[in-house]
């Protein structure tokens, strides 16, 4: 069962996990009074925290009094509150099973609304993998969005080093090494204004090195999205910036094209964007779509 306590700030509440009993705040944006008919629920991305999500839960609320927006601290990141915990992950079930889990926490609180996974980069990739370990036929979630998807390796990285991670996780899982370990870039656009590097160690909850079983479970889970394509059988809206150094159009493009023929598929390309669409100076426009595509959801 899920409970809030007393510590957290205002609207950053602590979940117990179901399968061991750890807790992990939360937040919430959404407007009091209103019996909300759709839940966003919003996975973060790498070295992110639910705070991210700040921007466009303030918009959805000024917009759209009928939906909620949470978001949750994923395991293994900043927000862990187990310390040694940050920059781990020890199996990536863990991450479907405290997305379940928190899925059920939302649909207790909203028991008759439609609930919409939004994740972000590697909260993309959670989503995904989360979603096609479900039971077939019994998908936890009514609609997915999919923002900055890493579908799969850019040709430009050399698979030799995604391979030597993989190989190193198995051999010294718990060693550390940078962030940047998979791309070997230190300086990644994130924004029009902001590298990846500058911008992380603004945030009081950066992971300055991740362990190499993290990072192997990063690769193997971007190696496996084309093979989760076909088994997507909700409404899924894909977003992605020009710019975006991980990923690239053609390559989000053939991902969509192996989702079923009858899989409701919306797809926004934005010209002049990069990879942290919330953060983006096209955030208004990406922001004006989602509003538009969840009224659509809301109509079903």
């Amino acid at each position: 069962m899920f409970t809030a306590f007393n510590g957290c700030a205002p609207r950053d509440y602590c979940v117990p996990a179901e399968q061991d009993g750890e807790t992990f705040g939360y937040r919430t944006w959404k407007r009091d009074h209103f019996n909300q008919d759709i839940v966003i629920i919003g996975i973060h991305g790498f070295c992110g925290a639910s705070i991210d999500y700040a921007n466009l839960g303030n918009y959805l609320v000024q917009r759209q009094a009928n939906t909620a927006l949470y978001a949750y601290e994923l395991r293994g990141q900043g927000s862990d509150p187990i310390h040694e915990r940050r920059g781990d992950i020890g199996d990536p079930a863990q991450w479907y099973n405290d997305l379940n889990t928190f899925t059920q926490l939302v649909k207790k609180r909203h028991p008759k609304a439609k609930i919409i996974w939004y994740g972000e980069s590697m909260g993309a990739l959670i989503a995904t993998h989360a979603l096609d370990s479900a039971p077939a036929g019994k998908p936890p979630c009514d609609a997915l969005v999919l923002s900055s998807p890493i579908v799969r390796f850019k040709d430009d990285i050399e698979l030799w080093k995604i391979a030597l991670v993989q190989v190193a996780a198995t051999t010294v899982p718990l060693a550390r090494v940078p962030t940047d370990a998979l791309t070997g870039q230190q300086d990644i656009q994130v924004t029009q204004s902001t590298v990846h590097g500058e911008q992380a160690k603004t945030n009081s909850y950066n992971v300055e090195k991740h362990t190499l079983r993290l990072l192997g479970t990063l690769a193997r889970l971007i190696d496996g999205m084309n093979s989760c394509a076909s088994r997507i059988q909700v409404p899924t809206l894909f977003l992605l910036g020009e710019h975006d150094y991980l990923i690239t159009d053609p390559d989000v493009r053939g991902f969509i094209a192996r989702l079923p023929e009858s899989t409701d598929k919306t797809y926004h390309y934005y010209k002049g964007a990069y990879h942290l669409l919330m953060y983006d100076e096209k955030k208004e426009k990406v922001f004006r779509d989602v509003d538009k595509w969840v009224n659509q959801q809301r109509a079903k």
